[in-house]
């Protein structure tokens, strides 16, 4: 049975080295990485998909990493069931800093 999660959680850890300890857990877990959305220095939604049963796993290394996770997305990993074997998870991800937003020029297209 393959089901979908959705986690939140928020870090005060540097965006890059997050991102990256988050990836590595996936991978650690069994997973990989479907897509990613970034949304400025603020926040990003990492989209992946897991053995059920490396789930565990993977929530030990990123609460390692710095990454906190809320009580509903800690509740929704322990509530899954050993009959199920794919996760897709969606991972939303804040980052709290002091940093000014980011801003890209987006170059003009002609014509």
């Amino acid at each position: 049975m393959r089901r979908n999660l959705t986690l939140s959680g928020v870090t005060r850890g540097n965006r890059y080295d997050m991102t990256a300890a988050i990836s590595g857990a996936v991978t650690g877990a069994g997973g990989w990485i479907i897509d990613h959305a970034l949304f400025s220095n603020v926040a990003a939604c990492i989209r992946f998909a897991v053995p059920a049963h490396g789930l565990t796993g993977f929530r030990d290394r990123i609460l390692a990493a710095g990454v906190a996770l809320d009580a509903e997305s800690l509740d929704a990993i322990g509530a899954v069931a050993p009959a199920e074997t794919e996760l897709t998870v969606a991972l939303n991800v804040t980052f709290v800093h002091d940093e000014p937003d980011l801003r890209r020029t987006v170059p003009a297209v002609p014509g």
